[in-house]
């Protein structure tokens, strides 16, 4: 009798141990769910920004040392695609920083240019983080941008893809403003 009480409870310990795994969200499907919902707000948002500029502001700079507003548009979704390109998805690349820059400014000097970069760029990664799997997730590269090249998961990629738009957005934001538009209502995820 002891053994067959000592089978049942075993019994009862392992399922309850699967029921709760398996009951247990995940927490990097959670992640792949609610930051598609973030890259979707901040697309939208951007576009706002974009659309808030008149085309003839497009080339406006507050001081010699920065970006122009569309230059800032241009950088944030043109380097989101070779982030998500390079890290991400683990693409060969070749990234001539020089033209890169050339190609920022061509485009950061057309409203219509910039829209469409920034439409295309979202586009790229929402599709990638939507293809991936929790474990592609967790898989690693090393960022070879930052000094100290650190080892990022693909999670901590999309993270900093995040961070680098809001900062360029911020600014753009700032323009407007200096030149007397209106900025849109702020967005939060």
């Amino acid at each position: 009798m002891k053994k067959s009480t000592s089978y049942l409870f075993i019994a009862f310990v392992t399922l309850g141990l699967l029921a709760f795994t398996n009951l247990k969200p995940n927490a990097n499907s959670e992640f792949k769910s609610s930051f598609t919902e973030t890259l979707k707000n901040a697309k939208a948002y951007t576009l706002e920004v974009a659309e808030k500029m008149p085309a003839e502001d497009y080339t406006f700079r507050p001081h010699d040392s920065v970006r122009t507003f569309g230059e800032q548009l241009a950088h944030l979704s043109m380097s989101s695609s070779l982030l998500n390109k390079m890290f991400i998805k683990g693409e060969q690349v070749d990234f001539d920083p020089a033209e890169g820059e050339k190609m920022m400014k061509m485009v950061g000097a057309s409203k219509e240019e910039t829209i469409k970069v920034i439409n295309t760029s979202f586009d790229e990664v929402i599709t990638t983080i939507e293809s991936m799997s929790d474990e592609d997730l967790q898989a690693t590269f090393v960022f070879g941008f930052a000094p100290n090249k650190p080892e990022l998961t693909k999670e901590q990629g999309f993270l900093f893809i995040r961070d680098h738009v809001t900062h360029h957005r911020a600014q753009a934001v700032t323009y407007l403003r200096i030149k007397g538009h209106d900025a849109p209502q702020y967005r939060p995820f």
